[in-house]
C-alpha cells in the first residue's frame, strides 16, 4: 500500500512518492534529526515472511552502507516499519544511464568519462568485498551535474536466498527469478555474466562482465547480448561474441573494442582481474586521470602519481602529496612560519601578497601576525589573545577579543574590527564564534549561539540557518549571494558535511558525512567550495565540491592539512603539522606523573575510583565512523580496544563501559572482559549527545539525547528493561550525578549550571561558580565539586564547597613543554582527589603557501 505524505518512518517524514519497481517503492522524505532531504526505498513484503532473510538483509545492508565513495549512492540508514525493511539514502536529482541511452548515442568523450566513474565506484566496493550482481544502465544514475552514481549496491545479493536452488524456465522478460522463493532476484538478462546464468560462484569479476556489456552499449548504442526471448539472450551470453561495433563508430580506437572484449570474456580468469586495471586502460585511452583513489585495491596494479615537494628546508614536513588530477604541472610549496606552536587561522590580504594569521608560538598566548609571500619573517600586530576571523577587501580585519576557547579551531568572544595597518579594535558584538566579510567589504556573516542552537546570520542580525549541532568556517561567496560552511551535527565533534545557504535561507548539502572536517574556502572562480576533511579519522585531504555536489580530490598528504584561505589567482594557504592528544597521569603505582598517551587522537572519559583503570575514546587514524573505545590499566604499557563507539563511563563494578554510536544512533554497553555487547533500546531518541554516566547502583544510566520536536536534554534508562525517559527540561543537559544518586549537575542553554533533583523538583543553584568554570566531578562525600578554572596553557583545579561556595586550591597542572598546547580537554580525578589523569591537545603546525597552476 502506498505511504501518504506526512507519515513517519522513525525519524523520517514522507513528503512525496518517487516511483515503484521490482525492488520496492521509493519515497522522498525529510530526516528530522539532520534536517536534510533523503530517499527511502521500502523493499517488497516478501521479506516479512522470512525472519532469517530479514536479519541477513539488515546485516548486509549495513555492510553496503559502509561504502563511502562519490560514485556510489550513499546509504544513511536501514530500518523496518511494520516488518517491511527500508533503506535510507541520499536524494539524487537527474536521470539514469538508461534515460541517456534511450535519447541517443553518447558522445565518445562522455561515454569514456561515465565508464571511468563507474569503474571508480566498483573499485571502492570490490575493495570492501561487496559485489553488485545487478549492474545495468538502470542502476547507474547521472546527476544534473554529470556525476555518476551506482545505485542498489548489494541489493541483488541481499535479496537472494542463502543457497541457490533450481530455476523455472525463464520467461521473455528481462529478470531471472528462483522458483522456490518468489521474488528472489538474481540479475537482469542481457547484463548477467555466464557464471550468473549458470548459477555458479560469483565474485567481483562478474561485475566486470556486466560493466563490459554497459560499455558496449554506451559506445555502440545497442545491447551486447539481446534475443527475442530471455532464453535466447542467455544462450548468447554463454556462447556468442558481441557483434562488431557499427560502422558509425569506425573512427573509434581499436583499444575500445579490446577493452570491451577483455571485459566480456566467457571465463572469469580471462577477464580483467581488477577494475583498477580496467579503469587505467580507459584513462589511458581518454587522457583522463583518477580524481579520487579508492580506499583499497582488490588485486592488480595500483596507479598513483606521487609528487615530491621540492620546497626548501622544512617544507618537507608536508611529505609526499598526490596532486589534483588533470594538472599540467605540480604545485610548489613555500613555508611561511618557522616557530613552534599552533596556527589558528590565516587569510590573504587585499593585495594577495600579504598574509595575516593567528598563532600561539612557544607557549605564549594567541596573537595576530603578518608576513609577506616574498619574505621569511613575521611581524606581530600587537594584539594579544586576539583571534583573526577574516580580512575584508577594504583592508579591515574582523577579530575576536576577550575570547575563550571552545573546541577545535573555534573560540567565542567579542567581535571587533580594525584596519590591517593597525589601530584599536572597534567592538561590535559579544558572543560571536566565527565571521567572514562579504565582497563589498562592509557586511559580515557571523556564527553565534542562540539558545540551544548555533545560527548563521548574514548580514548581522538576519538569521539564514540554525543548526542543532554547530557551524564552522562560514565563507561568503565571491558573488555575495551564498554562504558556504561546515556543518557538524554533534557539539564538539568535527564530523559533518559541507553545506551552502542562499540569501533566502535555502540550504543545500554538498557532501556526504565526513568523520572529520576543518577548513573551508571558495575556489578561485567561485564555482566550487574547497575544504579539508578525512574519510577514516586520519589525515585531512584537500577536496573541492561543486554547487551540485560533484566531488573531486585536490591534494592529499600523509600528515594532516587544514585549509585556511584561497586567493583569486589560485594560491592556497594551508596549515600543516602534527596534532595529537596527550594523556598524563599520576597513578597508585607511580610517584610522579607519567605518559599514558595512546595512538594519535582521542579523549579521556573515565577513571576508576582507585585510579587504576582509564577509559578513553580514539578518534584518529582508522578509528572508524563511530570511533573506538579503549581501556588501559594505568600501570600497563598498552591499551585494549573494547569496541566501537565513543566510550563514556565505567560501571561501578568495572564490568561495563557505556558506548555511544552516532551512525546509526545507538547506546551499547561494552564488556571490559569476556561477554557480549548489550544494545540498549533507543525508544524515540533520534540523536545522542556527548555524555553518559552510571547511577551509583549500576542498574541505570544517564545520557544526553534528543527526541523529535524537543531540544537536547538528559535521559535515564534502566540497563535491563525499559526505554529512556527525560529527567531534565528541554535544553538542560548534564550527566554528572552525585554519589548518593539524588542530584545531577546540568547546564541550561545559557550554560547556567545547577543541581537538578533526579526524582523531580526545582534546581538548586551552585554558589561560587564562575562563568568559565568546568565542573569535573563530585567529591567522594558529595559535599564539594572539583572545578577546572582554565582550559588553556595551564589548568588550575579547585575544590568548591557546595554549602558555602568557598573555593580551595587543589592543584595546578602544566606540562613541562608548553609549546603547541591547544587546550586541556579534561581532568579525571579519583573521588578522594589523590590520583588523576589529564588530557591535552598539542598542535605543532606551520603555515604553507601552495602555488597552483590555474
Amino acid at each position: 500500500m502506498p505511504i501518504p505524505p506526512g507519515k513517519r518512518l522513525g525519524p523520517y517524514e514522507i513528503t512525496a512518492s518517487l516511483g515503484a519497481g521490482g525492488m520496492g517503492e521509493v519515497y522522498r522524505a525529510r530526516d528530522s534529526r539532520l534536517h536534510r532531504e533523503v530517499a527511502i526505498k521500502i523493499l517488497p513484503s516478501v521479506f516479512t515472511r522470512d525472519r532469517e532473510r530479514l536479519q541477513r538483509f539488515e546485516r548486509e545492508a549495513r555492510s553496503a552502507a559502509s561504502l563511502n565513495h562519490p560514485n556510489i549512492l550513499a546509504i544513511y540508514d536501514v530500518g523496518a516499519e511494520n516488518d517491511s525493511p527500508y533503506i535510507v539514502s541520499e536524494l539524487l536529482h537527474g536521470g539514469t544511464l538508461r534515460d541517456k541511452l534511450v535519447a541517443g548515442l553518447l558522445p565518445r568523450r562522455l561515454a569514456t568519462e561515465y565508464g571511468v566513474e563507474i569503474a571508480r565506484g566498483l573499485s571502492a566496493a570490490h575493495a570492501k568485498g561487496i559485489v553488485h550482481r545487478d549492474l545495468k544502465p538502470e542502476n547507474v544514475f547521472i546527476t544534473e551535474d554529470g556525476l555518476v552514481k551506482i545505485l542498489d549496491f548489494g541489493l541483488a545479493k541481499l535479496t537472494q536466498p542463502e543457497e541457490p536452488e533450481s530455476r523455472e524456465p525463464a520467461s521473455s522478460n528481462d529478470t531471472v527469478t528462483l522458483a522456490t522463493r518468489t521474488g528472489a532476484f538474481l540479475g537482469t538478462v542481457g547484463y548477467m555474466s555466464p557464471e550468473q546464468v549458470r548459477n555458479g560462484r560469483i565474485d567481483h569479476r562478474s561485475d566486470i562482465f556486466s560493466f563490459g556489456a554497459i560499455l558496449f552499449e554506451m559506445f555502440s548504442g545497442k545491447r551486447a547480448f539481446h534475443g527475442s526471448t530471455s532464453a535466447d539472450t542467455i544462450s548468447a551470453i554463454l556462447r556468442d561474441e558481441p557483434e562488431m561495433l557499427p560502422e558509425s563508430q569506425a573512427g573509434m580506437p581499436v583499444a575500445i573494442q579490446r577493452i570491451i572484449r577483455h571485459c566480456l570474456e566467457k571465463e572469469p580468469e580471462r577477464r580483467y582481474q581488477s577494475v583498477d586495471d580496467l579503469a587505467f586502460d580507459l584513462e589511458e585511452l581518454s587522457g583522463l586521470q583518477i580524481e579520487a583513489p579508492s580506499e583499497a585495491r582488490v588485486a592488480g596494479k595500483q596507479y598513483s602519481t606521487w609528487l615530491a615537494l621540492l620546497v626548501a628546508g622544512a617544507a618537507l614536513v608536508l611529505g609526499i602529496l598526490l596532486w589534483r588530477p588533470g594538472s599540467t604541472s605540480a604545485p610548489s610549496y613555500q613555508r611561511l612560519t618557522f616557530q613552534r606552536g599552533i596556527v589558528w587561522s590565516a587569510r590573504f590580504g587585499p593585495d594577495g601578497h600579504t598574509v595575516f594569521y593567528s598563532a600561539s608560538w612557544n607557549g605564549e598566548p594567541m596573537g595576530i601576525f603578518t608576513t609577506r609571500l616574498e619574505g621569511l619573517e613575521s611581524r606581530p600586530q600587537g594584539l594579544e589573545n586576539a583571534h583573526l576571523l577574516a580580512v575584508s577587501s577594504a583592508g579591515e580585519m574582523a577579530v575576536l577579543v576577550r575570547r575563550s576557547y571552545l573546541s577545535h579551531h573555534v573560540s567565542v568572544g567579542t567581535l571587533a574590527e580594525l584596519p590591517i595597518l593597525g589601530g584599536t579594535p572597534r567592538e561590535i558584538m559579544d558572543g560571536v564564534q566565527q565571521a567572514d566579510w562579504a565582497p563589498n567589504g562592509t557586511d559580515l556573516a557571523i556564527v553565534r549561539q542562540e539558545g540551544s542552537r548555533n545560527q548563521l546570520e548574514f548580514p548581522t542580525g538576519k538569521v539564514l540557518y540554525q543548526a542543532d549541532g554547530w557551524i564552522s568556517d562560514p565563507r561568503v561567496s565571491p558573488q555575495g549571494d551564498k554562504i558556504a560552511f561546515l556543518e557538524h551535527p554533534v557539539a564538539g565533534d568535527s564530523r559533518g558535511w559541507v553545506s551552502v545557504v542562499s540569501l533566502d535561507g535555502k540550504r543545500t548539502i554538498l557532501s556526504s558525512e565526513w568523520p572529520g572536517e576543518e577548513g573551508l574556502a571558495w575556489g578561485p572562480d567561485g564555482k566550487e567550495v574547497w575544504f579539508t576533511a578525512n574519510q577514516s579519522g586520519g589525515a585531512n585531504s584537500l577536496y573541492a565540491a561543486t554547487l551540485s555536489g560533484k566531488l573531486r580530490l585536490i591534494a592529499t598528504a600523509p600528515i594532516s592539512v587544514m585549509l585556511c584561505d584561497v586567493s583569486r589567482d589560485g594560491n592556497v594557504l594551508l596549515s600543516s603539522g602534527n596534532e595529537a592528544s596527550e594523556f598524563v597521569g599520576l597513578s597508585p603505582d607511580s610517584a610522579k606523573e607519567h605518559d599514558l598517551s595512546w595512538l594519535d587522537w582521542g579523549a579521556i572519559r573515565d577513571l576508576s575510583s582507585d585510579g587504576r583503570t582509564l577509559i578513553f575514546s580514539h578518534f584518529g587514524e582508522k578509528s572508524g565512523k563511530n570511533y573506538s573505545v579503549y581501556l588501559r590499566k594505568t600501570d600497563s604499557p598498552a591499551a585494549v580496544r573494547l569496541g566501537e563507539g565513543s566510550g563514556w563511563a565505567l560501571s561501578p563494578d568495572e564490568k561495563w563501559v557505556i558506548s555511544i554510536l552516532v551512525n546509526p544512533p545507538q547506546i551499547n554497553l561494552l564488556p571490559t572482559g569476556a561477554g557480549e555487547v548489550k544494545k540498549l533500546p533507543a525508544g524515540s531518541i533520534e540523536e545522542f549527545g556527548l555524555g553518559a554516566s552510571w547511577l551509583p547502583n549500576g542498574k541505570k544510566i544517564l545520557f544526553i539525547g534528543r527526541e523529535h520536536a524537543h531540544g537536547p536534554r538528559t535521559y535515564m534508562q534502566e540497563i535491563n528493561a525499559g526505554t529512556p525517559h527525560p529527567v531534565t527540561p528541554d535544553g538542560v543537559t548534564g550527566t554528572l550525578v552525585s554519589p548518593d544518586g539524588k542530584y545531577l549537575v546540568a547546564a541550561d542553554e545559557h550554560n547556567q549550571k545547577a543541581m537538578y533533583p533526579i526524582g523531580g523538583g526545582a534546581p538548586q543553584p551552585i554558589s561560587g561558580l564562575s562563568d568559565g568554570d568546568r565542573i569535573l566531578r563530585w567529591s567522594g562525600d558529595g559535599q564539594s565539586l572539583f572545578v577546572l578554572e582554565n582550559t588553556e596553557l595551564a589548568a588550575k583545579v579547585y575544590q568548591l564547597e557546595i554549602s558555602s561556595g568557598r573555593r580551595t586550591f587543589w592543584k595546578s597542572l602544566s606540562p613541562a613543554d608548553p609549546a603547541g598546547i591547544r587546550e586541556f580537554k579534561t581532568v579525571l580525578l579519583t573521588p578522594d582527589g589523590k590520583y588523576y589523569v589529564y588530557g591535552l591537545t598539542r598542535s605543532l603546525a606551520s603555515l604553507y603557501l601552495m602555488h597552483t597552476q590555474q
